[in-house]
């Protein structure tokens, strides 16, 4: 009976459809876009959170290193307070066994002062100051006379090295020439033989090996053409072969033990010691006179120029000269500075007409 008289609900297959499509079954979007505004707007949230989240765990990151790091310092702090600690204590254990052995110390130390006392005494007297400068003034002595004999041994292999150079280029140069070794002034005098005066001082330049031609040769030109210019050329090659017969015999003589003595002071003495000397010893003058040497204008034109090891200023003053030509003028001469003592060489500065002085100007 109750299935006869139940009340039969009509049925409406769409009516669930209709339904959701109203939204009576769904929630309502929040987003006045639709759903997938709200997806999107979840996916950002999402992703907020997720980065505030990455934040938060590399912060405490940090905060874990950091707390490490300060845990490491007081650790240490600790330590060094420790070993400090340590130390102290151990001074003071040593100290006080120290102490507590005070006595036996002093009898030990009373003990041992008479032997002090006799080792000192058995110690020879300190000498006085003044012993200790006269020792000091002999070492200094010794050592000067030390010095003296290496420069001279030092001198002598220079001139023993300077003289062998010489004549093996004089060797090597003649036996390029085929010639023979006449071993005399007349022979280099030939070689040095040229037509003009500049040929002459090329020549030297060539076969005298201790000389050495700091002159401007463009002074010759004001002398070629003078009638006696085949005089001058004969006489500046015995000059030029003179110097270098000079040098060698010099440079032989210390090489061999000693200076040469009187014969080889100066190249006037070398003149006069020879029995034909191509050069005259009254042509060689080794200084000049009061106006020449210290007037102004007279020493400049005798400051020449030379090597820098010979002088680190690359001049010199050259009072020495030869007379290439007589007294009337140009009165050609020749300067030279002679420096075979140290370097074994002449230093050849200047060759022309008369320089400056109160009789020839």
């Amino acid at each position: 009976m109750a299935a006869a008289h139940a009340v039969r609900r009509p049925h409406y297959p769409y009516a669930h459809s209709h339904f959701e499509s109203w939204g009576w079954m769904k929630p309502m979007s929040v987003s006045p876009f639709g759903p997938a505004a709200d997806r999107a707007r979840n996916e950002e949230s999402r992703a907020k959170v997720d980065r505030v989240l990455d934040e938060a765990v590399e912060t405490a990151k940090k905060l874990v290193e950091l707390y490490k790091k300060e845990a490491d310092k007081y650790k240490r702090l600790a330590e060094m307070e420790r070993d400090r600690r340590r130390e102290v204590e151990a001074r003071l254990r040593n100290c006080s066994k120290l102490l507590g052995e005070g006595p036996d110390l002093e009898a030990k130390l009373d003990s041992m002062i008479p032997d002090l006392v006799r080792a000192a005494a058995s110690l020879p007297p300190p000498p006085e100051v003044s012993e200790l400068q006269a020792r000091l003034e002999a070492t200094e002595k010794d050592r000067d006379a030390f010095a003296e004999l290496l420069d001279i041994a030092t001198k002598k292999r220079d001139a023993a090295l300077r003289a062998r150079d010489a004549v093996t280029a004089r060797l090597e140069s003649r036996r390029r020439e085929d010639e023979q070794l006449p071993g005399d002034a007349d022979a280099l005098k030939a070689r040095l033989h040229a037509p003009t005066l500049r040929g002459v001082l090329e020549q030297a330049q060539r076969h005298c090996f201790s000389l050495v031609i700091t002159a401007d040769m463009d002074e010759t030109k004001k002398l070629e053409h003078h009638k006696k210019a085949p005089h001058w050329c004969d006489r500046l090659a015995a000059t030029l072969a003179t110097m270098q017969l000079y040098a060698e015999t010099k440079d032989l003589a210390q090489a061999r033990g000693g200076r040469g003595g009187p014969d080889l002071a100066n190249l006037k003495a070398y003149c006069t010691s020879q029995p034909f000397p191509l050069l005259a010893d009254d042509k060689v003058v080794l200084s000049e006179g009061q106006t020449a040497s210290s007037s102004p204008r007279g020493k400049a034109q005798r400051t020449l120029r030379v090597p820098e090891y010979i002088d680190s200023s690359g001049r010199a003053l050259m009072l020495e000269h030869v007379r290439i030509g007589d007294g009337a003028p140009p009165a050609p001469r020749l300067h030279y500075l002679d420096d075979t003592d140290r370097s074994g060489q002449l230093v050849i500065g200047f060759f022309g007409d008369h320089r400056y002085n109160a009789g020839t100007n």
